[in-house]
């Protein structure tokens, strides 16, 4: 018999990026009728052991994951055993890559006379994974920086200063010593800690759906369908049924504010049991 279940395996809460503590996304979860849901932070598997605790409450199945970030793609780990020394000993090493990638942009942004320091970012969130959203959402706390936006950019929203500030052409936009893992070595390190290597929203970083063959080549087991970017998906997903790739669902939400909400009932549908059959492959 199939065991399926209404799924959203992609969210974020404090611990990374996201606006809502991970109790909040397992109670709105359960009530947009998602039956297994997994808090995929970046890099940090702290939100899941926040939310146990309420998932049992509301008696919704609560997945280990998160969203390892690498040096092209953003890799979900679903399933992974969250005591695993290895994987979390990885996991704070790529936590420090993206501390140095931070530091990169904040000088860049120190640069411009803004008055941002990596210590005021960690007394903002000092449980977190840090990345750039991290580091707009402490100068929105420093008045300072805040009067700077504003006088940079007095006709701008929230949301537009963020990506004139950190988009491509942005102060703090490019930087040119990233510092990233390897997807191989994520996809690796996910099994070993009995996890299941998924790409995350395939479609906003692979130019074409063959370029994924060279994840394969390295043991990705998926990718992710967004039922939020409806027809964007469709490429992808067909190329999934061709190579016999396991898919996933799930919404990406950082918060209320960031336009991708929650999933809920619908195209999001998975037989969970026959998908975790495919951890014995790493056991």
């Amino acid at each position: 018999m199939k065991n399926e279940k209404y799924i959203d395996w992609h969210t974020h809460t404090v611990y990374s990026d996201g606006l809502d503590s991970p109790d909040t996304v397992v109670r709105n979860s359960k009530l947009e009728g998602v039956e297994s849901l997994a808090i995929t932070d970046h890099d940090i598997l702290a939100g899941y052991w926040e939310a146990l605790p309420e998932a049992k409450k509301w008696h919704i199945e609560l997945v280990p994951g998160v969203e390892v970030s690498t040096s092209v793609y953003h890799i979900l780990g679903l399933g992974v055993d969250p005591n695993n020394a290895g994987f979390n000993q990885f996991l704070e090493h790529v936590q420090g890559l993206q501390a140095k990638v931070c530091e990169q942009r904040m000088e860049k942004l120190q640069a411009a006379d803004y008055p941002i320091t990596m210590e005021k970012l960690r007394t903002a969130f000092p449980k977190s994974r840090l990345g750039k959203y991290n580091v707009y959402l402490a100068m929105m706390q420093d008045e300072a920086c805040v009067d700077m936006m504003q006088c940079a950019y007095p006709d701008l929203g929230p949301k537009e200063t963020f990506r004139a500030l950190f988009g491509t052409k942005g102060i703090a936009g490019k930087i040119e010593n990233k510092h990233f893992a390897r997807a191989r070595e994520a996809i690796d390190q996910i099994h070993k800690a009995g996890g299941i290597a998924i790409v995350a929203h395939p479609f906003k970083q692979a130019a074409t759906p063959e370029a994924l063959d060279s994840l394969l080549k390295h043991g990705l087991d998926g990718l992710e369908i967004q039922p939020n970017y409806g027809k964007d998906n469709n490429p992808f997903l067909e190329y999934a049924k061709t190579k016999q790739l396991l898919v996933t669902y799930g919404s990406d939400h950082h918060g209320s504010m960031d336009g991708r909400p929650l999933l809920r009932r619908g195209e999001n549908l998975l037989d969970t049991e026959a998908f975790f059959a495919r951890k014995e492959m790493y056991a």
